[in-house]
């Protein structure tokens, strides 16, 4: 579980889970795929579910994801999937604004640890989507604290 909450890091796993989502969202972009609001959840045992929201809005669909986390990632019938989930990450395509306040597109992740104080969120900013090896993106960076959804 989350071992270092008291210095306000995240979980080795939560940073695992984070880094997969992550990576698995950027070779979506790099092939050309749609991308929408996908939310993974990972149990003490390590299990991992994973379950994408598109069938509206982004902003919707983000809302529907953060609630999925919130309920425990349950399947659409309520059944359990995983048992209780320790850590999440939510990774979608959005824009953010640069120091000229100019908005350029990025992958943006939201993640979080039981009983953690706050979630967080980072982005990497990205180019050429569609292009294959041609598509390039930023090293993550941070991008704020969030309410923990967990």
């Amino acid at each position: 579980m989350a071992d270092n909450h008291g210095n306000g890091g995240v979980s080795a796993q939560t940073d695992e889970l984070g880094s997969t989502l992550m990576g698995e969202a950027l070779d979506k972009l790099a092939a050309g795929d749609a991308l929408s609001v996908v939310a993974s959840a990972v149990d003490a045992h390590g299990e991992r579910v994973t379950c994408e929201f598109d069938d509206d809005s982004a902003e919707v669909c983000l809302e529907a994801a953060r609630e999925w986390v919130r309920r425990g990632a349950k399947a659409q019938d309520g059944s359990k999937v995983i048992g209780k989930p320790t850590c999440y990450a939510i990774a979608y395509q959005g824009a953010v604004a640069d120091e000229d306040d100019a908005f350029q597109d990025a992958l943006i992740l939201e993640f979080g640890d039981r009983g953690a104080a706050c979630g967080y969120s980072a982005y990497s900013l990205i180019d050429g989507i569609g292009s294959g090896k041609r598509f390039r993106y930023t090293d993550p960076a941070p991008a704020g604290e969030l309410s923990c959804l967990l």
